[in-house]
Order: C-alpha cells, then sequence, then structure tokens
C-alpha cells in the first residue's frame, strides 16, 4: 500500500534526522530513529500509543466505553447524522459526537428531563442484523442513571438501564423515525 503524502514526508524527515545524528557521532540516537521505522518499530509505536490510552483512561480523561447493541441500519444512520452534525458545529467547545451526546442523554434522564420509552423486543427470528454502537461515558454518570431508573422502575415501569437511554436518546435525535415520532 502507497504512503499518503503526509506519511511520506514524515517518513523522509526521520530518515534526515537519523543522517544528521549519524554525522553528529550520535550513531545510538540514528539507530533509535531508524528502529522506528522498520516492523519492530511499529509494533513498539503501537505499544506506545495503548500504554498512553490506557493511562489517560485510568486518569479519567477518557469515559467508559459503553457498547450498546442496536439494528445496524439503525446505527449507520445515527453515525452517519452525527457527522453530518458535527459538519455543521465545527466549534471544538461544542462538538457533537455519539459520547456527547450519551453523555447529554444520561444528564437529561438524571435532571428527569428525559425519559425513554421501553425497548419493544422483535419476535422471535424477526430481529435485523445488530452492531454496537461505542460511546464513552462519565462512569459516575453512568452509575447515578442506573440508580436513578433503578429507583423510579415503579414509576416508569421498567428499569432503564444505560444503554436504553442513550439508545432512545440517540434514535431520537439522530433518526428520521426518532425525529417524525417527536413530531
Amino acid at each position: 500500500m502507497a504512503l499518503r503524502p503526509e506519511d511520506k514526508k514524515r517518513v523522509d524527515q526521520l530518515t534526515a534526522a537519523a543522517k544528521h545524528l549519524r554525522e553528529d557521532g550520535k550513531d545510538e540516537l540514528a539507530g533509535a530513529v531508524d528502529f522506528v521505522l522498520t516492523p519492530e518499530g511499529r509494533l513498539f509505536v503501537n505499544r506506545l500509543r495503548v500504554d498512553r490510552l490506557r493511562a489517560a483512561e485510568a486518569a479519567g480523561e477518557f469515559g467508559q466505553n459503553l457498547a450498546i447493541m442496536m439494528p445496524l441500519r439503525v446505527r449507520e444512520e445515527i453515525k452517519a447524522n452525527v457527522a453530518q452534525a458535527q459538519r455543521e458545529n465545527p466549534d471544538p467547545d461544542t462538538a457533537i459526537t455519539a459520547s456527547s451526546e450519551a453523555n447529554k442523554a444520561l444528564a437529561a434522564f438524571v435532571a428527569g428531563d428525559f425519559v425513554p420509552e421501553r425497548p419493544q423486543r422483535a419476535a422471535r427470528g424477526t430481529a435485523e442484523k445488530t452492531g454496537n454502537l461505542n460511546v464513552r461515558i462519565d462512569p459516575e454518570l453512568r452509575q447515578r442513571a442506573e440508580d436513578f431508573g433503578a429507583d423510579h422502575a415503579a414509576r416508569f415501569g421498567w428499569a432503564p438501564r444505560a444503554s436504553h437511554i442513550i439508545a432512545a436518546w440517540l434514535k431520537g435525535r439522530f433518526t428520521e423515525a426518532g425525529r417524525a415520532s417527536a413530531e
């Protein structure tokens, strides 16, 4: 596979950096730069990336992943419409993502501003093919929403879980069927 132009430029820069280091008598540093360009170096860089992501998640920089099972058709419609909303609202301070909307859904539920309808199960053998929509959510907010749902189950007639709340919110805002039922 051919490199993208920006990647080709990085390879050229790393090669030039290694050459420059060798000319300055810093062979050990040049070897480290050369190593990054090898298959083993690629694996090393990937391990660094994974370690940094894990450390950031442990530090609370990222939310907890929640996989929400839904029909593939619905998942793709949500992803496409969220991407469209991002393009229409490029302000990074108010970025629209599935994860930001998921956190809004949980906050609205806990505040009593949003209650999802109980999901209907398909008759045996008639369900659409499903897949997961992954979102990152605040673990404390998730717990508060789960507790609120359990505490108010009698009032709702069921105990909504975080995945139910988020799925209903996303479907209501980012699918044609959801927007049509809201009207």
